[in-house]
């Protein structure tokens, strides 16, 4: 008797799936997944829009929490701890929610990412929260957005658009901290073979940090050895040898780039107009 009842519910549940008209969302779910100095940041939210209506203030009432977005809470996944705002994330996956006012909005990180819309929402789950001031555009966002701008070797801001309202949120992460911790694994304490691309990637960045530039041409030295095919490796050793003032070094090795780059069978990859322009830097 217990598997006819069964059985029928079944069979209840199929017919009713049969029956539904499936229909696309006019909210989607968009996902993305950026990267943001050395951490990779997923962002996934409903996206409405206006449709002739006016949003914030209205259909978003101002001074209550938001799923900012639509549907299911907006999803925050950093795979590094970050700063943002000033104040530290961990590592974790997170519910982003907002409390939209005219001048400003509060941005809150909490540990349920699970949630629908912000139905269970409890403050004594924030992680961080934090006030930033509202942008105003002229130009109307007909679609809710979120999207990362404004790079730098060290962060980038998270942007949620909608109407003509603009918020910027930055995002830091400590990347030279995570890079010199590369350098000491990779090479200050490695015991065996290193290979002539990290050599030439830690020379690179102490050169862009402008730091122990001495040690960088060192180990843009040592590249160069293990790969002497590489031109561009001598290319920026010279480089940096003519901003330490060493002239025949510099000039040598831009020469020697100048004739790799012009006898390359596949591309010189701009190297024979940057050797040209170096070597008359040189000689002035």
């Amino acid at each position: 008797m217990k598997t006819k009842i069964s059985l029928f519910i079944t069979l209840l549940s199929c017919m009713s799936l049969i029956s539904q008209i499936i229909q696309p969302s006019l909210s989607p779910t968009i996902t993305t997944k950026q990267k943001v100095g050395l951490a990779t940041i997923d962002l996934q939210y409903g996206q409405p829009s206006v449709k002739g209506r006016t949003i914030f203030g209205s259909l978003i009432p101002y001074n209550r929490i938001w799923r900012t977005g639509a549907n299911a809470s907006t999803k925050f996944t950093t795979d590094k701890e970050i700063n943002v705002a000033g104040l530290n994330l961990p590592a974790g996956t997170y519910g982003l929610y907002s409390i939209p006012e005219e001048k400003e909005w509060t941005i809150i990180f909490n540990k349920k990412s699970n949630l629908w819309g912000s139905a269970g929402y409890n403050k004594e789950n924030d992680i961080i929260r934090f006030k930033i001031p509202v942008t105003t555009s002229k130009e109307l966002r007909e679609t809710f957005s979120m999207y990362f701008e404004n790079f730098t070797i060290n962060g980038a801001s998270m942007i949620i658009a909608w109407e003509n309202t603009i918020i910027k949120v930055p995002v830091l992460v400590n990347s030279d901290r995570i890079i010199e911790e590369q350098i000491t694994s990779k090479i200050t304490n490695e015991k065996g073979e290193i290979k002539a691309q990290t050599y030439f990637d830690a020379a690179q960045y102490y050169y862009q940090k402008n730091k122990d530039l001495k040690q960088a041409l060192i180990w843009f030295t040592k590249a160069e050895k293990l790969r002497p095919q590489a031109f561009w490796y001598t290319y920026y050793k010279s480089e940096l040898a003519l901003k330490l003032n060493q002239k025949d070094i510099a000039k040598t090795g831009a020469q020697k780039c100048l004739k790799a780059a012009k006898n390359s069978k596949s591309s010189d990859y701009g190297y024979i107009a940057k050797c040209s322009l170096l070597l008359k830097a040189i000689d002035n």
